[in-house]
C-alpha cells in the first residue's frame, strides 16, 4: 500500500473535516480552520490508495492553556481499513516534525485509555498526570512520578484522561 504524507489543503479540506467529525467527535471545524491558517504543517493528512486515510492536527497548547509550553496533538485518526498498519505512527511522526519546525520541544496529548494510550506509550510518550472533568472544568487529580507509578495508579470512577508528553529534543538545545 502506497502512502503519502501531505497537509490540510483547499483540495482536501472537505474530506479532512468530514474525517475529523466522524472519528473525533467534538472537533471544532471553525477552530481547526483558524488554527490551520497559523500552523499549516501541524494539520497532517495521510493519503493511501488515492484517498484520505488519516489525519493528525494540533497547535501550541498555550493558545488554550496559557503557560503550557507544549505543542498539543488535539486529534489523530486513521480510517478503519488502514488501522494497525503503521499509518498512525506515520501521522504522529509528521506531526512531531511540525511541532519541532515551529520550535516546540515537547508534544502533549490527552488520552482516555485503551489501545490509544498504549499507542502513545509505544511511541515514546510519558504519562505526566491524570485529569478529571468537574462542574468547574478540568482538574488535575494526580501527577505521576514515573511509569511504574502510572501503571499502579487506580483511576477514580469518573470521566478522566491521562496527559502524556514526549520531548522531541533535549531541553539544553
Amino acid at each position: 500500500m502506497e502512502t503519502n504524507i501531505t497537509y490540510l489543503s483547499a483540495e482536501n479540506q472537505k474530506d479532512y473535516i468530514a474525517l475529523a467529525a466522524e472519528y473525533l467527535p467534538g472537533s471544532e471545524e471553525e477552530k481547526m480552520k483558524r488554527r490551520a491558517e497559523h500552523y499549516p504543517r501541524a494539520f497532517v493528512a495521510l493519503v493511501a490508495g488515492g484517498e484520505l486515510a488519516g489525519l493528525a492536527f494540533g497547535w501550541p497548547r498555550e493558545l488554550d492553556a496559557p503557560g503550557d509550553p507544549s505543542f498539543t496533538l488535539d486529534g489523530i485518526a486513521v480510517k478503519e481499513p488502514y488501522q494497525r498498519k503503521g499509518c498512525g505512527r506515520l501521522l504522529l511522526l509528521a506531526f512531531e516534525s511540525a511541532a519541532d519546525e515551529y520550535g516546540y520541544p515537547v508534544v502533549s496529548v490527552g488520552s482516555a485509555g485503551g489501545y490509544v494510550e498504549k499507542f502513545y506509550l509505544h511511541n515514546g510518550y510519558i504519562p505526566k498526570e491524570y485529569k478529571i472533568w468537574t462542574d468547574c472544568g478540568i482538574k488535575e487529580a494526580y501527577t505521576f512520578s514515573n511509569i511504574e507509578d502510572y501503571r499502579a495508579y487506580q483511576r477514580p470512577d469518573v470521566e478522566g484522561f491521562v496527559v502524556l508528553e514526549k520531548w522531541l529534543y533535549s531541553q539544553s538545545r
